[in-house]
């Protein structure tokens, strides 16, 4: 699974990549603390995903609203 961080207005995101929904799902309270270890408090999170059938993966964004 790989993932970057980037930058929208006054929101940041990690996005990547699993090969199913229950990995992100059970990943993304550890890489909500990890956010807040290192960047600061943040006031909700958004998880967006999507399926790429030719890699045969799931996309993922969870983006954090500061």
């Amino acid at each position: 699974m790989g993932r970057r961080m980037g930058y929208l207005i006054k929101k940041k995101f990690i996005e990547g990549e699993a090969e199913d929904i229950e990995t992100i799902a059970r990943l993304r309270p550890w890489m909500e603390d990890e956010w807040s270890n290192t960047h600061g408090k943040f006031s909700k999170t958004i998880l967006k995903t999507d399926y790429d059938a030719s890699k045969n993966v799931f996309k993922f964004k969870i983006i954090f609203n500061i």
